[in-house]
């Protein structure tokens, strides 16, 4: 895979998964799966890195104790009505960047890779007033990561539901030094950056809101927003323009 083509699909997966965990809400609620196509744009935390549009393809799909939402692949060893366990592998996990990608001044930094991650995620139906939670941790090469979330559906007629969601994530000192730290030998090289910089651990915290409209009982428009907020630990770096990431997005799903 070329070096130019690796930031672009990063933020590709963060949009993917963020369809797939927020829009799988409806389709899980009626015991459904779906699949297909959206358009996503997304801003880049990186300085100088140039926000873009994406096609997306949209999987949610279920298969016995199998599944796959986004590019996230998950065994569900565990479930009874208000409770779910999985363990899941993630294969396009982090922020990777190409270093080229970057403004110049800035842009001679070593790329950023993705890495696999593997992991465990529990979901709760909470009880109270619709709520359910998410709550995840996985590790990879370059450190862990670990995520608390909650969404409620809200039905506003026969053909549109709402989804806000929250959450939390926390990232390792590992993974973000990896993804955000600069070398003594980076700051060398690049005009821009006057100091090396060792990313300690770091948290996010993010806001998303999904819209759902069936046009029929099997095939549905959708639309979403999002924000990410970065910690200081994260914005601070010398590569990180302000440490907020943007998402917005439409697509549309069969379910069967």
């Amino acid at each position: 895979m070329g070096k130019s083509n690796l930031g672009r699909i990063n933020m590709k997966k963060i949009l993917m998964g963020l369809l797939a965990l927020t829009l799988s809400a409806t389709a899980l609620a009626e015991n459904k799966f779906g699949i297909g196509a959206g358009v996503g744009v997304s801003d880049s935390i990186y300085k100088g890195a140039e926000d873009k549009a994406y096609p997306m393809p949209l999987l949610d799909i279920n298969y016995y104790d199998l599944y796959v939402k986004g590019a996230t692949v998950g065994f569900q060893f565990y479930k009874d009505d208000a409770f779910a366990a999985s363990l899941f592998v993630d294969p396009l996990a982090g922020f990777a960047v190409d270093g080229a990608d970057l403004a110049r001044g800035y842009d001679n930094i070593d790329d950023r890779k993705f890495q696999a991650m593997f992991g465990i995620r529990l979901d709760a139906d909470t009880g109270f007033y619709g709520v359910k939670t998410g709550l995840s941790a996985q590790v990879g090469e370059h450190g862990g990561e670990g995520k608390i979330s909650a969404f409620k559906a809200y039905k506003v007629d026969d053909k549109l539901t709402i989804v806000p969601s929250i959450h939390v994530k926390g990232y390792s000192g590992d993974y973000t030094d990896y993804y955000f730290g600069v070398t003594s030998d980076e700051a060398r090289r690049n005009s821009k950056i006057d100091r090396a910089y060792k990313a300690d651990a770091a948290y996010s915290m993010g806001l998303n809101l999904t819209a759902d409209y069936r046009l029929t009982d099997n095939v549905a428009l959708m639309a979403f927003l999002g924000v990410e907020k970065f910690s200081s630990e994260i914005s601070d770096s010398p590569i990180v323009d302000d440490g907020v990431l943007y998402l917005v997005g439409v697509g549309a799903k069969y379910y069967f």
